[in-house]
């Protein structure tokens, strides 16, 4: 009978010991955890992500229409900083004239961009817009500096 009861005080002492050592490694984790997303807001920080689409549009395209459609993307929270215009020519021979319009916007990371990617506002844009689409869209995506 002795033996039971140390038994049981054993175990006792043994689980309040083990929710400690639990306690104080959930406190360790957490903390760590915390480092990690400083240090990736960092490398990563707020906005670095910029997306670039060049659109070549039909010589009767509504840009207007399209404008008004890839206004829309705004509603899509992680994306930011939209920017869309027409071609300007300047006269510079460089210049890319095959495109008439493009639009910019960044992330504050390629998560939040996958998202956007897979937003269904997104994909109704890709829908909607290809009426006016004298071709594919080019695209160029970069990290600022």
């Amino acid at each position: 009978m002795r033996y039971l009861l140390f038994i049981i005080i054993f175990a006792s002492c043994t689980n309040t010991a083990v929710q400690e050592e639990l306690a104080t490694t959930k406190a360790a984790l957490n903390a760590a955890q915390a480092k990690i997303t400083t240090l990736q807001n960092q490398i990563e920080p707020e906005g670095d992500l910029v997306h670039v689409v060049l659109f070549k549009l039909k010589p009767d395209a509504d840009q207007a229409a399209l404008l008004a459609e890839i206004k829309k993307l705004e509603a899509i929270e992680e994306m930011m900083d939209l920017e869309v215009g027409p071609f300007k020519n300047l006269g510079d021979a460089r210049a890319l004239s095959d495109y008439s319009m493009m639009m910019q916007m960044s992330f504050a990371d390629t998560t939040a961009y996958q998202k956007y990617q897979q937003h269904p506002i997104h994909f109704a844009l890709r829908e909607n817009t290809l009426q006016y689409m004298a071709g594919p869209p080019a695209t160029y995506d970069f990290i600022k500096q």
